[in-house]
């Protein structure tokens, strides 16, 4: 199985990918793979040669419908060969803004959130903040646990 540094690359190759689809969009989700198994499986159009064969490829796949998040999860299901997955959806965060002489200001503002799983259940959270360009890894204070559970069941 691919490294697990391979997960961080993979969950930003997917959140990049989501938000080439602007925002408001639906939950995106996709299937992680590694090369030899996709070229396996695909004919690719863009040349993989420099893809390392440990490297995690993000599988773009329609997005889930409309409904409730858990309930679309529970219908989710992959063969053998995929080794994990990532959810990129859209989130409303608290953030501060600065200091004002009585304390802090705080804003409420979108981003995208990107999940991804493996199967063994380790996990890599990022977060982007609309109108940054930059993934951080998810601060402590936005849990993601439950949605690591409901990935992590579709296996």
């Amino acid at each position: 199985m691919a490294g697990r540094d391979a997960l961080t690359a993979a969950v930003i190759a997917a959140g990049r990918d989501a938000a080439g689809e602007g925002w408001d969009g639906a939950h995106r989700m996709y299937a992680l793979t590694d090369r030899d198994t996709y070229l396996g499986v695909a004919y690719p159009l863009d040349p993989l040669a420099e893809v390392p064969p440990d490297a995690l490829l993000a599988i773009p796949l329609t997005p889930l419908g409309p409904g409730d998040l858990g309930t679309e999860l529970a219908k989710v299901t992959w063969p053998d060969d995929v080794h994990g997955c990532v959810l990129v959806t859209e989130v409303t965060v608290v953030t501060r803004l600065g200091r004002r002489r009585r304390g802090k200001s705080f804003g409420v503002r979108r981003a995208h959130l990107a999940v991804g799983v493996l199967r063994d259940g380790y996990h890599r959270s990022l977060l982007r903040l609309r109108d940054e360009d930059e993934w951080r890894l998810c601060p402590d204070s936005l849990s993601t646990d439950g949605l690591v559970t409901a990935l992590a069941g579709t296996f």
